[in-house]
């Protein structure tokens, strides 16, 4: 009964706008749950879950609506920036430019504190030299493993290095220690 009051309440004294978000919300959860608890794969999601996902599904359709007003369509811009550099769109375009092997992943740990630095100040001139889209990534992968290897052999000296204003072209070997 105090839900159905509540209810009535709500459509009388709040404005349009807010009902329309709120019935979406109420929409975006329930299809988010019904989606993940129902069906024969219940036993996969708990209720917690399941709860949880479906906030999270609204918080992000309200953020949306949110930015939408506050941005215009602009925000359908950041929705595509922020989906084409996401972690796993940036992990499939390696794998479909054939960026990335495992054997070159192999090699990073292998070489030593100075080669990894030689290689980092090496990339940076040939990736202001790469010619092609699929050369540069190829380039801004190896230096990223290269980071990686370094942040995982030596993370204080790595910081250090980023906290003294670091440059792409610079040479971090003398903020870390020799392996």
């Amino acid at each position: 009964m105090s839900v159905a009051i509540g209810v009535i309440a709500a459509t009388v004294l709040l404005p349009a706008e807010i009902l329309g978000v709120a019935l979406l919300a109420i929409v975006v959860a329930a299809a988010t749950a019904l989606g993940l608890y129902g069906g024969g794969d219940a036993a996969r999601w708990t209720r917690g879950q399941v709860v949880t996902a479906a906030a999270a599904a609204t918080a992000g359709t309200t953020l949306v609506l949110g930015l939408t007003v506050v941005l215009g369509l602009s925000v359908l811009w950041l929705a595509v920036l922020l989906a084409a550099t996401s972690p796993p769109a940036v992990h499939w375009y390696g794998v479909r430019l054939g960026a990335s092997t495992a054997s070159e992943r192999l090699d990073v740990p292998q070489r030593s504190t100075a080669d990894l630095c030689r290689q980092w100040r090496e990339s940076y001139e040939a990736l202001r030299q790469a010619r092609t889209d699929k050369q540069r990534l190829h380039i801004v992968l190896e230096r990223q493993r290269c980071l990686d290897e370094l942040d995982r052999r030596d993370p204080e000296g790595l910081q250090a290095w980023l906290a003294s204003s670091a440059s792409a072209a610079g040479d971090p070997s003398r903020f870390l220690k020799s392996q």
